[in-house]
């Protein structure tokens, strides 16, 4: 796990059927990575947010969109760390959003390189021992990383990833089919599959965001990836099915 400014960033527990990534022919890459079944569209859409706010939710101690993103990073620069490109969403793109790169641990970030699936490190004793990570923004209009109120950016649609590497994160589940399984049904959250068979998670958050997750295998390396959007599953899902270079 990680912590920004106050707010513990705990990805899912959710297999990865395949801890290496598999070469992708042309043919594959231009299929999209995401495909709904008319009943997982259905349970998506089902998905109801709790009725009461969950105590002690971390959101609240961030009072900046600052203090969600960390130190600001030059966004080439970390997609030549993470050996992937950017994820971006057209979607956002046509409606005037910019995005802004950071890591709670400024540009000591780039001292961690990111572990080869092929030949993870040890499993540390510590489950966060060795956990790093960057978030990006997708800020909508009008909204400033350094100056704007988290709670307004919020209202006003913003979106955010965390894609964290290093530590457990690459380690190959132990347990992959009761990943997705071991839980009882609940009416907050569904899980679904990316194309390449990864499990990815969707809840309902509250105070009505949405947040999905899924360990992700890409460019040689595992992620954990968290996308939050200010928005509905259902718009949260659409978003998430039209993302561009995204990491499954």
């Amino acid at each position: 796990m990680r912590r920004v400014a106050g707010l513990t960033l705990a990805p899912y527990a959710l297999c990865s059927c395949g801890s290496a990534p598999n070469a992708t022919s042309p043919e594959e890459s231009s299929q999209p990575a995401l495909v709904l079944t008319p009943s997982q569209e259905s349970a998506v859409a089902a998905l109801t947010h709790p009725e009461f706010a969950r105590r002690g939710n971390p959101l609240g101690l961030l009072s900046t969109t600052q203090d969600l993103v960390g130190d600001t990073l030059a966004c080439d620069e970390v997609a030549e760390h993470l050996g992937i490109p950017i994820p971006t969403f057209p979607m956002l793109q046509e409606r005037g959003f910019t995005l802004t790169c950071g890591s709670s641990e400024g540009t000591d970030v780039f001292e961690h390189p990111v572990p080869s699936a092929a030949d993870p490190p040890a499993p540390p004793g510590d489950p966060a021992a060795d956990v790093h990570g960057v978030t990006i923004a997708y800020l909508p209009p009008g909204v400033d990383v350094d100056g704007t109120p988290f709670d307004e950016a919020r209202s006003r649609g913003l979106v955010w990833m965390t894609i964290l590497y290093g530590g457990h994160i690459a380690e190959p589940p132990s347990h992959p089919a009761a990943s997705a399984t071991s839980e009882p049904p609940r009416s907050d959250f569904t899980t679904l599959r990316w194309r390449n068979g990864n499990v990815l998670g969707v809840q309902y958050m509250d105070p009505g965001d949405t947040r999905m997750a899924w360990r992700a295998t890409a460019a040689g390396h595992v992620f954990a990836v968290s996308v939050d959007t200010s928005s509905d599953p259902v718009a949260g899902v659409a978003l998430l099915k039209a993302g561009v270079d995204l990491p499954t």
